[in-house]
C-alpha cells in the first residue's frame, strides 16, 4: 500500500460503504496508508480485475468512475475464504505540479460473496 500513496493528495478524504453504511471515514494519506496496510494484512492473495471507467476533465480537476471485481483470500475461523468483491469508485482529481491526484474518494463494495477455498 505505501507505493500506491503517491497517487493521493496529501488532504485525501476517503469514505468506504459496505452497501449504504459508510464503513470507514478516512482523511489525509497518512491515515489512509495505515487504515488501508492493516486491512490487506490479513489477506494472503488477491486478484483485480479492472472493468468500465469514465473519466469527466473540466481544467485542472476531473471525476473519475470505474468498477473494479476484486478477489481477495483470506483466513476466517481457522480456514481460507475467498471474498468476491463488486466495487465501484468514484474519484475527484486535482492536477498539481503536473500529475492528476486522487482528492476524494468515494469506494462503494457494491456486492461482496463469500466463499470457503
Amino acid at each position: 500500500m505505501p507505493a500506491q500513496m503517491i497517487y493521493f493528495t496529501e488532504d485525501v478524504h476517503v469514505m468506504v460503504y459496505m452497501g449504504d453504511k459508510l464503513t470507514m471515514d478516512i482523511h489525509g494519506r497518512d491515515t489512509l496508508e495505515k487504515q488501508f496496510s492493516a486491512f490487506t494484512g490479513g489477506i494472503k492473495a488477491s486478484h483485480h480485475q479492472n472493468g468500465q471507467q469514465v473519466i469527466t476533465i473540466d481544467g485542472d480537476t476531473a471525476t473519475d468512475v470505474h468498477y473494479c471485481r476484486a478477489a481477495l483470500v483470506m483466513e476466517e475461523n481457522g480456514h481460507d475464504v475467498v471474498s468476491d468483491n463488486y466495487i465501484r469508485y468514484t474519484d475527484k482529481l486535482v492536477k498539481q505540479e503536473g500529475k492528476w491526484l486522487i482528492k476524494e474518494r468515494e469506494q462503494h463494495f457494491v456486492i461482496t460473496k463469500k466463499q470457503d477455498l
